[in-house]
Parts: C-alpha cells; sequence; structure tokens
C-alpha cells in the first residue's frame, strides 16, 4: 500500500494577549427570546473552521497590530526587514527529472523511459537543464535570482513521508518536544504567532514552537452565516463574565477573536478574489476544496492552489503585514505510476505560481527583499518503476528564488554511479539551507535553533 504524505498539524495554541470584553458591533440588545446560542451559530459557521482555529491561537491586539501595520511582539524583532516564504511539496518531488544533468550520459542510460525529453529540456550551465515546464524558473535563473542546492538531504534517511517531512520540519531527527525549527525560532525572540503565518487547513511543524505557534489562515473569504441580525447578535454573544466556567471561558475568547479576525482580515481575504497581484486566479476556484487536496495523498491538486495561497501571501505583503515568515504548500508529487504527465501539471503550476509572485513583489519596497525557498521531503529513485513512475528516494534539490538571493549552483551534484540501494546519496546537510536562512533572512545565529553548527551556502 502507498504510503500517504503528512498532513500539517492542527494549531491548539491559546492566546498569550486576551480581552475579556466582546465587540459590541450594533445596537442589538441580546435576549433568551432571540434562541441564538454560540453552539447553534458555530453549527452554521461549518465553513469557517479554519478561522476558528485563528481565534484560537490570537487575541483580538494582535490582529489590530498586524492589519494597523504594528509590530506584534515583545520588541524583539529581526535585524532584517527580508521575509520568508517556505513552499513544500508534499509526496516528493523527482528531483532528478526537475533539475537534469542532462549533460550526463548516465541519465538516460540509468533512467530509461522515465527520462525527460532531451529536446525538450530548458539549459542551465555545467551540463544541466530545467524541465520544460519550469521557463519561469529559466528566467529567474538568467536574472541570477535562482539558486540551486543539489545533494540535499540528512544522513540515514527513510522512505517514510511521515517521517521524512517531520525531520525536515522539525530540523532535528527525532526531536523529543516535538518543534519545528521556525517554532523554536518563535520560542527564543519570544515573538507573537503572527510572525509566522501558514495558508492552510492547520499549522505546519515547521511553525510549532514549544510555547508559541505561528498562525494559519485560510485561503479564500471569510463568511459569516445567517442574517445580518444573527450575527450582531452573535458579535454581542462572543463576550465574557468571570462567572463562566473554565472551558466556556476559553470558548468564548475563541468567539471573540472569531469576530475580531472577520473584522480586520475579512477585507484583506476578500480582496484576494478581486486583487490578485499574481494575475493568475481562476475564477470560480474553490480555495477551500483545493486546499484540501493540496494536503492530500499522491493525486494531484486542483489547479490554482498554490497560486491562490501567493495571491493572498503577496496582498499581506503589499498591505504591509509585518509578518516575517510565510509557509504555502502543493501536494501531488508522489508518482508511483504515470509520473510524466502528472510532475509536468504540478511543475507548471509552481513555476507559473513562484514566478508570477517574486515578479508582483519585486518593485515593492516592502516585498522586493522576500526570498523563497521551495523543498520536499526527499527525492526519487533512480531507476524507473514498471507503472512509469518513480519510487521513493534519498537526495533531491532545492530551490532558492527573489530579488536578494545570489543565482547559480550549490552544494556538490550527487553521483549518478555512486549509488546507495539504487539512491542518489546526499552531498549537502539541509540544515546548511536552514543556517543560511536564519542567518541572512531572520537575522539571527542559526547555530541554537538547528542544535549545531553547519556551514552556510552562500545564496543570499
Amino acid at each position: 500500500m502507498t504510503e500517504l504524505p503528512p498532513r500539517p498539524t492542527t494549531s491548539s495554541t491559546l492566546p498569550h494577549d486576551r480581552h475579556s470584553e466582546g465587540p459590541t458591533e450594533g445596537p442589538v440588545q441580546v435576549s433568551r427570546s432571540d434562541d441564538l446560542s454560540r453552539r447553534r451559530f458555530l453549527a452554521l459557521a461549518g465553513g469557517v473552521g479554519a478561522v476558528g482555529a485563528l481565534g484560537a491561537a490570537f487575541g483580538p491586539r494582535a490582529w489590530d497590530a498586524l492589519f494597523a501595520g504594528g509590530r506584534p511582539t515583545n520588541g524583539t524583532l529581526a535585524s532584517t526587514a527580508r521575509r520568508l516564504v517556505l513552499v513544500t511539496l508534499y509526496g516528493g518531488n523527482d528531483g532528478l527529472n526537475t533539475v537534469v544533468p542532462s549533460g550526463d550520459p548516465h541519465y538516460v542510460a540509468s533512467r530509461g523511459g522515465l527520462a525527460d525529453d532531451p529536446t525538450a529540456l530548458l539549459p542551465l550551465t555545467d551540463g544541466y537543464s530545467l524541465h520544460p515546464s519550469l521557463p519561469g524558473f529559466k528566467k529567474l535563473w538568467d536574472a541570477k535570482h535562482l539558486a540551486v542546492v543539489q545533494g540535499v538531504g540528512f544522513a540515514n534517511p527513510s522512505y517514510s513521508h511521515f517521517e521524512s517531512m517531520d525531520i525536515w520540519q522539525s530540523g532535528v531527527r527525532g526531536a523529543p518536544d516535538g518543534t519545528g525549527w521556525l517554532g523554536r525560532w518563535l520560542d527564543r525572540t519570544n515573538a507573537s504567532p503572527l510572525r509566522a503565518l501558514g495558508i492552510g487547513p492547520g499549522v505546519p511543524l515547521a511553525l510549532t514552537g514549544a510555547k508559541i505557534q505561528g498562525a494559519t489562515l485560510p485561503a479564500g473569504t471569510i463568511r459569516f452565516p445567517g442574517t445580518g441580525h444573527e450575527q450582531a447578535l452573535f458579535a454581542q454573544l462572543a463576550g465574557t463574565s468571570h462567572s463562566e466556567a473554565l472551558l466556556a471561558a476559553a470558548v468564548a475568547h475563541a468567539d471573540v477573536d472569531l469576530v475580531e479576525i472577520n473584522r480586520h482580515i475579512g477585507g484583506i481575504l476578500d480582496r484576494t478574489a478581486t486583487i490578485d497581484p499574481l494575475h493568475l486566479l481562476i475564477p470560480g476556484t474553490n480555495a477551500a476544496a483545493a486546499l484540501a487536496i493540496a494536503t492530500g495523498g499522491g493525486g494531484r491538486s486542483a489547479p490554482g492552489v498554490l497560486a491562490t495561497q501567493l495571491s493572498l501571501v503577496a496582498n499581506l505583503v503589499l498591505a504591509g503585514s509585518p509578518t516575517e515568515v510565510y509557509s504555502v504548500e502543493l501536494g501531488g508529487f508522489d508518482t508511483h505510476s504515470n509520473q510524466a504527465p502528472t510532475q509536468a501539471v504540478l511543475l507548471g503550476e509552481l513555476d507559473t505560481a513562484v514566478t508570477a509572485f517574486i515578479d508582483a513583489l519585486a518593485h515593492d519596497p516592502r516585498g522586493r527583499e522576500t526570498v523563497v525557498v521551495v523543498y520536499t521531503e526527499f527525492g526519487r529513485r533512480v531507476t524507473g518503476n514498471a507503472s512509469g513512475g518513480s519510487d521513493h528516494g534519498w537526495a533531491n534539490v532545492v530551490f532558492v528564488a527573489g530579488v536578494p538571493v545570489r543565482g547559480g549552483w550549490y552544494g556538490q551534484p550527487p553521483s549518478l554511479t555512486n549509488l546507495a540501494d539504487g539512491n542518489l546519496v546526499f552531498t549537502t546537510d539541509f540544515r546548511s539551507v536552514y543556517a543560511t536562512v536564519l542567518d541572512k533572512v531572520l537575522g539571527v545565529d542559526p547555530k541554537p535553533f538547528l542544535g549545531g553548527h553547519y556551514p552556510l551556502l552562500g545564496f543570499i
């Protein structure tokens, strides 16, 4: 049975900064005869569950700070104005057919019918080419704004989607505290969760700290159910009193945040339906359904899922959000069968969305310092299987793109002849990528967050 890739964990962080007062929208007075309880409203609100998760994570003051352009931390900020966007490719993208060693005769000999068509490849330098679905990445390469880190991985690799992604997102193999490499950054800097935002149904492990977790935002609009009268009633019911039990008070606090989040962020999310900095969104796309597919198993994601997420990120950046780290995702790369057409579609979406995102921010002072890192949990085996696909492997490539990036090759390419169990052997520890990002993008010493010293790679 094919193992499915992991789904991100869901945030359960309770607020660090709470109001006991509820919002006072509208003049409606609450009474028993109005017959609108929190339970009834939440039953109506099945479509805003992701927003409820937000309400469990932050207080209204934090959201006020976010959309007023404030700094929602305790004053400890990174020394750089740069932003990081993590793009996670769930399923294990075949890196050997993404950055192709087209000048190596062993490539076609080893891959056979799985090898990319050499006449369609996009040539780079030093005997390497890009997959034909990556023309935007080729332009970034030519402009020296795309870095390709080769042979990335870790010792004693696993074929498990779950274990491999946990290692990538935690930054420590078998981390006993269950924290992510950026979650530890949030913890150590005593930052607000608003400093790191995931776009999707849950907070990824990478943004999970022992004390502080990043936020999660739904892609698409927030729509409260019911009539305007019922919505106003719920806004007043969202308040708390000292007489309520602890659990009831916690639920009420979440209700307060739900209303406040809708008031502050609803307009930004609405704007993604009409103002798309990427100029890519497909009319009528169901963003919530697309995201449900994005973190699924081997099947392809819905069209436009990555563009939807990056359009939201671009809107937040251009609106002046102080968030420093964003996490987005694209699934469907577990190509055990019929790999060529599936990977072509997925890489095409990656290429279109990422390059449009970088272009949208490149000429804005709030966005031009943004750095995009694209990674996946493992590569694929060198030899294809009998189903026109490839099975789980080891070492892979990582892309780093953006205006601040020093384009070119980084890391040592793995050998196509010196394999281990039919797999590419890693030559670059993945934590060197993280160390470079922590140092050059977030402006902090990487060692406390990675548990040791890892050489910087120089792509920034």
